[in-house]
């Protein structure tokens, strides 16, 4: 079979005979695309097309066909990405990194962005780390945020056990950027059961079972400021679930971990033994659940993920500080050393 009788050509919007000019993919695909939409988006496609062509394409009632080194499937999502009304998605998340590449190869910044906002859209669910560092390298700090926040739902990140496989295309700074903000988010987040007084002033939150119970009347019972009615003594069971859920919520901050507490359960049994309790601590427990999701999320909200990411000058400051290896090793003293100094493991 010869080399010509291997050529195909690409699916429509791709098969337009009236083209001015034909990309041919690394499998020999035709792609027949016009050359003032190419060099609308890339200027390295506009130089190309202004330079002078070569003898082989002189002759103008042929149309030249330029060879580029992406196959078929990059570069299809590629071109669709040049024409504003086509949103095409991506058949895996090395497809979308592949398609990125070539923008970038291309110069082509608008498609990078574009390119950005649908890959988030469609893999954040399940690759929000693989994004993470995507976002870092081609400089989407809004993005690497969104991923970020996902990634909360991780527990205890940073255990060699969370490790991914974009943290080699991301700098050791970015990685500890991720660090310090779910670290962050996990303070915070256990704080909201060190105080009630976030509850709103309504009669119904006022009157649950935890604090008006008999049996918190015990000398040994903690005292807790409750919504604007001020400190009340709390029932021990309560108090021993926003202890254990705050801890969980230390490691995890996130909505999950208050919803799949195990120790929401056993708050929950510990209460029937009262006789008190029993009657109301289902309905009153799950009020209590849905206010305290609520504040926790709000308060991770307030974290204000580090804005700085790095690119091309990190490798100049890995240089001066003796390599990647030096640097993470400072870069995981100072993150003990903010554990440390908060008092809290």
């Amino acid at each position: 079979m010869s080399n010509a009788e291997e050529i195909t050509t690409a699916e429509a919007p791709f098969d337009d005979h009236d083209c001015d000019c034909v990309l041919q993919s690394s499998n020999r695909v035709n792609f027949h695309v016009y050359k003032l939409i190419l060099s609308l988006m890339s200027p390295k496609f506009k130089d190309e097309f202004t330079s002078p062509q070569s003898e082989s394409q002189s002759d103008k009632s042929s149309v030249p066909i330029m060879t580029v080194a992406e196959s078929s499937t990059p570069l299809r999502s590629l071109l669709l990405l040049c024409y504003p009304a086509a949103t095409p998605t991506f058949d895996s998340l090395d497809n979308a990194k592949a398609v990125l590449e070539a923008a970038k190869q291309y110069n082509m910044q608008a498609v990078l962005s574009r390119a950005g906002d649908l890959i988030i859209a469609q893999f954040l669910p399940d690759h929000f780390l693989d994004l993470y560092a995507l976002s870092c390298r081609f400089g989407w700090q809004h993005h690497a945020q969104t991923a970020a926040t996902r990634a909360l739902e991780i527990k205890d990140l940073g255990r060699p056990s969370n490790g991914f496989h974009g943290l080699q295309d991301i700098s050791g700074a970015d990685y500890h950027r991720l660090l310090v903000y779910h670290y962050q988010c996990g303070v915070i987040a256990q704080t909201v059961g060190d105080s009630l007084s976030w509850l709103p002033p309504s009669s119904t939150e006022m009157q649950l079972q935890m604090w008006k119970c008999k049996c918190r009347l015990v000398d040994s019972a903690k005292k807790l400021e409750i919504g604007n009615i001020g400190e009340l003594k709390i029932v021990p069971w309560f108090a021993e679930y926003l202890v254990s859920s705050g801890k969980e919520l230390l490691a995890r901050p996130c909505e999950s971990t208050i919803m799949e507490s195990k120790y929401y359960n056993q708050a929950v049994i510990e209460a029937t033994k009262c006789d008190d309790c029993r009657s109301e601590v289902i309905e009153d427990m799950d009020r209590f659940r849905a206010l305290y999701i609520a504040q926790v999320k709000k308060v991770v909200a307030t974290v204000s993920f580090p804005c700085r990411l790095v690119h091309h000058r990190f490798k100049a400051h890995l240089v001066s500080v003796g390599g990647i290896g030096n640097f993470l090793d400072n870069s995981l003293q100072h993150y003990r050393v903010a554990i440390g100094a908060s008092g809290t493991v």
